[in-house]
């Protein structure tokens, strides 16, 4: 397939993860600030699944990036930054994901800071990765 091809692709399936993680951040962040709240646990379970889902999703961005640079990992410029951030975003949301998965919301408070604080590194990652990936989309 041809690269316009993969680059069309690419370019749909990154927004997804990208939000849903972002989503997972904001929802956790008010379950653990709002943690007395009546509406803690549905901003939990609303962390939980966009977390899940952006994990997920996160699957098909990689694999398209892949189809997208023919299987090579690192390059030049632009796309060397790129695959720097997307990475380390990558493993720390698919760790993150299947922390989550398995301790579902039965962390403590302390354990949920640890991971939030994880979360925000990988936040701030994801959206910088974007902002490249962005950036060679653009020719610039």
């Amino acid at each position: 397939m041809n690269s316009v091809f993969w680059s069309r692709v690419h370019g749909g399936l990154t927004h997804f993860p990208i939000a849903l993680i972002l989503g997972a951040m904001f929802f956790d962040a008010l379950g653990f600030f709002l943690h007395n709240s009546p509406k803690h646990r549905e901003f939990s379970v609303t962390g939980y699944w966009l977390t899940l889902f952006g994990a997920l999703g996160s699957l098909g961005a990689v694999f398209s990036g892949l189809a997208l640079s023919k299987w090579k990992i690192g390059g030049t410029g632009l796309l060397l930054r790129h695959h720097l951030l997307v990475w380390p975003a990558f493993a720390l949301v698919v760790g993150l994901a299947t922390w989550r998965f398995l301790i579902g919301n039965q962390s403590t408070h302390r354990g949920l800071a640890i991971y939030l604080s994880v979360m925000a590194i990988a936040c701030g990652l994801i959206s910088a990765a974007g902002f490249f990936g962005g950036e060679i989309l653009l020719g610039r």
